[in-house]
């Protein structure tokens, strides 16, 4: 039994080891408050360990949903790659999450467009980074977020784009369709959802829609008044118009098996949009919506557990070292 007990002390020590050391990321983070967009933001700033003169710093616009500034560890990997590359990060969690005034569901995109220009004036009046070269990264609904930002600030160095849709109400009907599908649901099913959801739309558009919502879902209605309210408020966005606004390069990158925007919608308007000396794009067959491997999109729970011991292997790495490729052939770099 003690030869057990030793064995088994043995392989706690290494496995801690193992965990400490596999998330040992190439950076070093301090916790940051600042005033943006009326509320008081908590964040974190990333820096390399390694640099030479004031770095480069890259905002992040998150995509929907509660998310703080690590939305949950899942943003470590590309922070140690762009920390890699000689740049700072800045990210924050969303009003009325984690310590953040406010309420994310109250802001519409143009409210969240103002809050990142404020992110952006204060990067710049900071000091420790280079007032010339601050970008921003974001994902999925940063796609109507970013295009305002470039309208207000057209000087930013760059914009990193992952996944973002174009129209709101176009990209919710691709979702739940590519979802049922995905989830092996039947076409008569299908159209039932879809022909529920296209009501619930009638009810949106209606001033006093909620209450007959509730009235007529009762139980099963599954989306909160805070909700609803942020729903009618940015249902009409659509990026067409605001990707003209882009002055500086934009890197576009999408995934093949994207269940929540439709990618290839996604390209083709960027392509027909954005200037062809500005834009450059990467598609990553395999991908889905995060970027993440399909081993881990069909078992989530696999992420926590492989995340624990090998989070560097949840993405894919052709996206990190895409990220990096554009960022090392950028003239911000400082590495």
């Amino acid at each position: 039994m003690k030869k057990i007990a030793v064995c088994l002390l043995v392989l706690f020590v290494v496995a801690s080891g193992w965990v400490l050391y596999a998330n040992d990321y190439q950076y070093v983070i301090e916790p940051l408050r600042l005033t943006a967009g009326g509320n008081a933001l908590a964040g974190t700033l990333v820096l390399p360990k390694n640099v030479h003169g004031k770095p480069g710093v890259i905002v992040f616009v998150h995509g929907d949903g509660p998310a703080n500034a690590s939305r949950d560890e899942g943003y470590y990997g590309i922070w140690e790659t762009m920390a890699e590359q000689g740049y700072a990060v800045l990210s924050f969690d969303k009003p009325g999450i984690g310590g953040s005034s406010g309420n994310w569901l109250h802001q519409t995109m143009d409210d969240r467009a103002k809050e990142t220009a404020d992110i952006i004036d204060w990067a710049r009046k900071d000091g420790r980074f280079n007032p010339q070269c601050v970008g921003l990264w974001g994902a999925s609904q940063a796609g109507w977020v970013m295009p305002d930002v470039a309208r207000r600030r057209p000087d930013i160095a760059f914009t990193l784009v992952m996944s973002p849709a174009i129209n709101w109400l176009t990209q919710g009907r691709y979702n739940t369709r590519a979802e049922m599908e995905a989830a092996g649901d039947d076409e008569q099913r299908i159209q039932e959802r879809e022909a529920q959801e296209r009501h619930v739309l009638s009810l949106l558009k209606q001033p006093d829609g909620y209450t007959q919502y509730l009235r007529e879902y009762g139980e099963a209605a599954t989306l909160s008044a805070d909700r609803w309210q942020f729903i009618r408020a940015n249902m009409a966005s659509d990026a067409r118009v605001g990707l003209r606004n882009y002055k500086t390069p934009v890197h576009l990158m999408v995934g093949g098996r994207d269940i929540n925007v439709d990618a290839n919608e996604t390209e083709r308007v960027y392509r027909q949009v954005v200037p062809a000396d500005l834009l450059t794009v990467t598609r990553i067959e395999q991908a889905d919506h995060a970027m993440v491997k399909p081993l881990f999109v069909r078992y989530p729970s696999l992420i926590n557990i492989i995340g624990l011991f090998a989070p560097r292997s949840i993405q894919f790495n052709a996206y990190q070292q895409d990220v990096a490729a554009f960022l090392a052939a950028h003239p911000c770099t400082t590495r």
